[in-house]
């Protein structure tokens, strides 16, 4: 698997797709989570509508990014990919932010919400351990 792996990591095209695809599963685990946390934390209000918004917002950002890969190129070449991988890099971090965030590792007010709780309870087995 290590060898599959680093065969991602051979070359700027690789690289690109490999950042790519950790941008679409940080992207997925993010409104997964964030559907989640609205619809079982009695705090917050679930909206299909701000749901889909937020789909469509992801999906409109990964389309963008998408296509600064072909405007990168118009550039002379170290800063086209820099650039690429600057804004990756930068996207992807946000990204594991706002999964952080919605796992409750902001405290809001030093409060635990009840959907930490509920992640504690199945990964760990008891809440307090």
């Amino acid at each position: 698997m290590i060898e599959w792996l680093s065969k991602w990591l051979s070359n700027d095209n690789t690289k690109i797709i490999y950042i790519l695809a950790l941008i679409l599963g940080a992207n997925i685990l993010d409104f997964v989570i964030g559907w989640i946390n609205a619809k079982f934390n009695p705090k917050i209000e679930f909206s299909s509508n701000k749901a889909i918004y937020g789909l469509a917002r992801k999906m409109v950002l990964f389309i963008i990014i998408v296509y600064f890969i072909p405007v990168a190129m118009l550039m002379p070449y170290p800063m086209g990919i820099s650039a690429l991988y600057v804004m990756y890099t930068g996207y992807l971090l946000s990204e594991l932010n706002s999964i952080f965030k919605q796992l409750g590792k902001a405290e809001d007010e030093g409060k635990i919400d009840l959907f930490v709780d509920f992640v504690k309870t199945i990964f760990i087995g008891k809440v307090g351990k």
